[in-house]
């Protein structure tokens, strides 16, 4: 009997342990208040950078891993600001061929950013398929033309409350009141944006106002086409958390806290 219980409080703890280990690969981030609205000029000494999404490792490459050579060739850190108007973003950028986009490639071959979002709280954590409040954003970094899009393809049809893709096509800036700068560095650029939050509403799905202490599911990947061509067969992209399946499962995103 007593080997019996010594065996079954080994086998609590080991299931203890491994869900602890589960439960702590979902990371989290503080997305801070601004008191004013932030001017978007590509100097982030108006921001509060205590809380760094770090995208700089070989775990969080989840495509094209063999044609990716290192932190200087494609890495970011990223901040996250807001007001009840605004989600505010920030990327400090290092990459050796800044700004790579080829009009003729799809927007994910392209240099790009692309935002991972939830605008509801009280959505469970654990969804394993996109909801409502769910959206997938685009921002194409070309220094030219800075080309957005919405990608609402896998959202159930039941789920999309007529809020579908947009400008998946590419040449269009789908976002309204949307604002970016950039200001190069030596190792690449720094990126500051503003994204209204009524682009993630219509008439059926109410504008999302943030409130301190306000969490939800959140991610963010960088990818990077070589460039000039040729560079357009392997396009590294990397994640904060998560693999492929983020582009399905919300659940594998990280959490954003409002602060």
């Amino acid at each position: 009997m007593k080997r019996l219980k010594t065996c079954f409080l080994l086998v609590l703890a080991l299931s203890l342990l491994i869900q602890g280990i589960i439960f702590a690969e979902i990371p989290e981030a503080t997305a801070y208040k601004a008191d004013t609205p932030i001017v978007i000029d590509g100097d982030l000494s108006e921001w509060t950078l205590t809380s760094p999404i770090v995208i700089d490792d070989i775990s969080q490459v989840i495509r094209d891993a063999n044609a990716w050579n290192g932190p200087m060739d494609s890495s970011c850190t990223v901040y996250v600001m807001w007001d009840e108007d605004n989600l505010y973003l920030a990327a400090n950028v290092n990459e050796d061929t800044p700004f790579g986009a080829i009009e003729m490639l799809p927007l994910d071959g392209q240099d790009n950013f692309k935002l991972y979002i939830s605008t509801d709280p009280s959505a469970d954590p654990e969804r394993t398929e996109y909801g409502v409040h769910d959206f997938l954003v685009f921002f194409v970094v070309d220094n030219q033309y800075w080309d957005t899009a919405f990608d609402r393809s896998m959202v159930p049809k039941e789920n999309r409350e007529r809020f579908i893709s947009k400008g998946m096509d590419g040449g269009e800036s789908v976002l309204a009141g949307h604002e970016r700068a950039v200001k190069l560095t030596a190792t690449g650029f720094i990126y500051e944006a503003v994204i209204p939050w009524v682009n993630f509403s219509n008439a059926n799905i109410p504008v999302y106002t943030p409130q301190t202490g306000d969490q939800i599911k959140f991610n963010f990947a960088i990818t990077d086409i070589s460039y000039p061509c040729p560079g357009t067969e392997f396009v590294p992209q990397l994640v904060w958390t998560g693999g492929l399946e983020i582009n399905t499962n919300p659940s594998l995103w990280g959490t954003l806290i409002f602060q």
